[in-house]
């Protein structure tokens, strides 16, 4: 019994040994961790979402329109005011001072021969007019080359070489003067008269002066 107990001793002190001697390997072999402290994480909250709310349609039911009936008023006749002078007398100087605008009368459609023709019925005025409109595409010398057919005066510019041969036209050619026998009277076509200055005999001029109410004209030769 002695011998087992001094052999168990032995056993217990040698595993003692051992193990000290492995904790102080693994002691020198393994080094200690480090332990690194965690920090906690932030926790960010979460964004809340925003659910639009749904507009709900209102329903709007039309009404039919009512009608008004209006009941039809008696017209109420008013009652005449009594006006006094001092109205009367404001009244009539206001109408005094009201100036009413003259009435142009409305222009006649029928033609009408102007003052300055005054002379000319309206047909005469009219082929007047016609024969200008035709001579005076023409040349001042065809103009003359008529006029001297007629015996009538040349002188003048185009106007007057027409004014000439147009009334010629439609009166006929003017005579000498019945006073001095050698003068070529002109005529007024407004007053319808004639009346004669005189005449050039070779050198000399000779005057009449004279107005003739009327004279017998010969038809025109074209």
């Amino acid at each position: 019994m002695a011998r087992q107990s001094t052999a168990t001793k032995k056993t217990q002190t040698v595993k003692k040994q051992t193990t000290k001697k492995v904790s102080k390997v693994i002691q020198k072999k393994v080094p200690k961790k480090v332990v690194k402290k965690v920090l906690p994480k932030k926790v960010v909250p979460a964004k809340k979402k925003v659910v639009p709310k749904k507009t709900q349609k209102q329903t709007v039911t039309k009404t039919a329109p009512v009608k008004k009936v209006v009941t039809k008023k008696a017209k109420v006749v008013p009652a005449k005011k009594q006006v006094s002078k001092k109205q009367n007398v404001k009244e009539q100087k206001d109408d005094k001072k009201k100036v009413l605008k003259p009435v142009t009368p409305k222009a006649d459609a029928t033609p009408k021969v102007p003052a300055k023709y005054a002379a000319y019925t309206l047909d005469q005025y009219q082929a007047y007019q016609k024969a200008i409109k035709e001579w005076s595409a023409k040349t001042n010398q065809q103009i003359k080359d008529n006029l001297r057919k007629n015996l009538q005066s040349m002188t003048g510019n185009k106007d007057e070489l027409l004014n000439k041969i147009a009334d010629g036209i439609v009166l006929g050619s003017i005579p000498r003067c019945p006073h001095c026998f050698g003068g070529r009277p002109k005529f007024n076509q407004a007053t319808g008269t004639y009346f004669c200055v005189g005449y050039r005999d070779d050198t000399d001029f000779k005057f009449c002066n004279k107005a003739i109410a009327n004279l017998d004209r010969t038809p025109w030769q074209l």
